[in-house]
């Protein structure tokens, strides 16, 4: 297509006339603001520029023609209004002083690596690809795809201000699909809204615009502020240091749910923090069930922790429909509340004993006699694998549905006891280091020592009377560390145990090298795992050569150092405490490590550095 003819308001074809026919643009039309590149501006030889199609605190958005391949983009231009300035040829960014350059500098590379992080969604159905990326007039310009559409409030404005719950709904769970993408790929999306969700003219729905350039620069400096949409964005994003993850999104985007059924915006989440006047849906009016509104107001809670803790527990919570499998999908560290009551399982083990004392001493047949204690080690076994279940953190070298099942298959039952016993005291004990409990550990001494014994006993010599012995302490045993697994699961889910309090600063990680390079990750005391597969980490790392699970890392619970541990990798993860010395100084590592500030350690041969810091 002549390049001549092309309308720069909408890109289509207007011939020679001076007024498009098509979007009433009249050639000539001058940018809406000086700081606008003008329309005809070409970039790189290739890239003709239109209209502006909008204008934020970070960025500037062009609609655009690629010359070469004869197609329609979107092109956005890296443009901090608080520290920039177009030169005097009209072209050009530059800082506005030499005290505003290290600000500028910052966030062109932030935008450079935000740029970097969307081109792997390029295939994604669900969010607006990234195209190309460049660097020109002293700043950097991605280039996207160009949707033909609305954005979701003009959606919502030309519906009449809102719609039903299940026309809600079916836009809600497209854009909980595409976060879903961003958040496996160790991304936030920060900034849903009505205006950063696009319906297309084809139904389908995608979201952009991502905050990530914009609040790394208020981050980053104190002189400017992080940009927020009043009403969607959560407390913690108020906060200039405040811990930001997938429940972030969860916010924002139920947020942008309650504004699309109830046709209000939400109060601004630091007003709620002392009281809360956010009014449910179906008191304004809204028809929805019951469990849906429960969900969307736990989506809303003003507190992360409170919140669903992804964006597929409250897809699947929201729909009111049972699990469909999809749970596995997305890893989370949540500790789930636990649903076992310990007086039910206290009494069902004591009545299988009592009844087993009563037969011993009134049945003489031994086949009789070993009834109940079956029935005690089966429902303990069933009721200890739920509770196992709750409290798993991976540190135990089997799962405890490989461990119970294997229990009950002779031959292997001896060893796989073994596997429950020191497995479960292993997981309750890191369970307790990783939520900084005031409580005490159980004894993995015992526990094996114990299980050892019995071994022992069916192998070599029998023992009348020995053997039932040792087998009911161990039931024993069982049943307090169950019984204490109940009380402090129930009590977490509730905030009601006490933590270690530290008043060292927090640590946190900065990545040095890989692809989150510059990136500093915040830890609570459940920490992160790195790995390859969104379904066992929740840092993910593209490389072939990083194992599903690589290396869990969380904080020492006072606060004098990080744990990392090497979760049986390939490839292997490798320490090196000096800040300074050589290659040769990188140790392999083997189980886990305190590292305190300035200690390394790096994925694999060389896939990503970080280094511990000062939060």
């Amino acid at each position: 297509m002549n390049p001549d003819s092309l309308c720069m308001g909408c890109m289509g074809n207007k011939g020679f006339a001076d007024t498009c026919r098509q979007c009433g643009w009249r050639e000539g039309t001058s940018a809406y603001t000086p700081l606008q590149l003008a329309p005809r501006t070409l970039l790189e030889g290739r890239f003709l520029l239109g209209r502006a199609l909008g204008q934020g605190g970070f960025g500037i958005t062009y609609l655009a023609w690629d010359l070469s391949l004869d197609r329609k983009l979107a092109i956005k231009e890296y443009f901090p209004l608080a520290v920039s300035t177009r030169a005097e040829d009209h072209l050009s960014v530059s800082p506005l002083s030499k005290k505003s350059r290290p600000d500028f500098e910052y966030g062109l590379n932030k935008f450079a690596e935000e740029g970097r992080h969307l081109a792997r969604f390029k295939d994604s159905a669900g969010i607006v690809a990234m195209l190309g990326f460049f660097h020109a007039n002293g700043t950097a310009y991605i280039v996207m795809e160009y949707v033909e559409g609305v954005t979701f409030k003009q959606y919502l404005e030309q519906q009449g201000g809102k719609i039903p719950f299940e026309a809600a709904l079916k836009v809600l769970v497209l854009v909980m699909d595409a976060l879903r993408e961003v958040h496996a790929a160790g991304m936030l999306h920060r900034d849903i809204s009505p205006d950063n969700i696009y319906v297309e003219n084809n139904g389908q729905i995608k979201i952009l615009d991502f905050g990530a350039t914009r609040y790394a620069m208020g981050e980053q400096s104190q002189s400017l502020s992080v940009v927020l949409k009043p009403g969607y964005a959560p407390e913690e994003q108020y906060r200039r240091r405040g811990h930001q993850g997938p429940w972030t999104d969860v916010y924002a985007s139920a947020a942008t749910f309650y504004r699309a059924i109830t046709g209000q915006v939400p109060p601004e989440a630091p007003d709620r923090l002392a009281h809360d006047e956010l009014i449910p849906p179906s008191r304004l009016g809204v028809v929805l069930p019951a469990k849906s509104e429960a969900a969307l107001l736990k989506a809303l809670a003003v507190r992360g922790e409170n919140r669903f803790q992804n964006v597929l527990e409250f897809r699947n919570a929201i729909e009111a429909k049972p699990d469909d499998g999809r749970r596995g999908q997305e890893f989370s560290l949540h500790v789930p509340p636990s649903q076992l009551s310990k007086v039910f399982f206290l009494t069902s083990i004591a009545a299988g004993l009592g009844l087993e004392i009563i037969l011993s001493a009134s049945v003489r047949d031994p086949g009789l006699q070993i009834v109940p204690l079956l029935y005690v080690i089966v429902v303990m076994m069933v009721l200890f694998y739920r509770m196992w279940k709750a409290i798993q953190d991976g540190h135990a070298r089997t799962s405890p549905g490989k461990a119970i099942g294997f229990l009950f298959i002779p031959a292997y039952n001896l060893y796989w006891l073994f596997q429950v016993f020191w497995g479960f005291a292993q997981d309750y004990n890191r369970f307790i280091d990783r939520h900084s409990l005031r409580i005490s550990k159980l004894p993995e001494g015992l526990f094996l020592a114990s299980n050892v014994a019995c071994t022992i006993l069916a192998f070599t010599f029998w023992i009348p009377g020995l053997f039932q012995t040792l087998i009911l302490v161990n039931v024993g045993l069982l049943c307090v560390a169950v019984a204490k697994a109940c009380d402090v699961v129930n009590a977490l889910a509730e905030s009601k145990v006490e933590r270690r309090v530290s008043s060292a600063k927090p640590l946190a990680l900065h990545c040095i090298s890989g692809e989150f390079r510059g990136n500093d990750l915040q830890l609570d005391s459940q920490g992160i795992i790195i790995g390859r597969s969104a379904a066992h980490a929740n840092l993910v790392l593209s490389s072939d050569e990083v194992s599903a699970q690589h290396v869990r890392v969380w904080p020492d619970t006072a606060n004098s150092g990080i744990w990392v541990e090497d979760m049986n990798s390939t490839n292997g993860t490798f320490y090196h405490v000096s800040t300074g010395g050589d290659a040769a100084d990188w140790v392999r590592l083997s189980g886990r490590r305190l590292l305190t500030t300035g200690s390394r350690f790096r994925i694999g041969p060389d896939l990503a550095e970080f280094e511990v810091r000062t939060a």
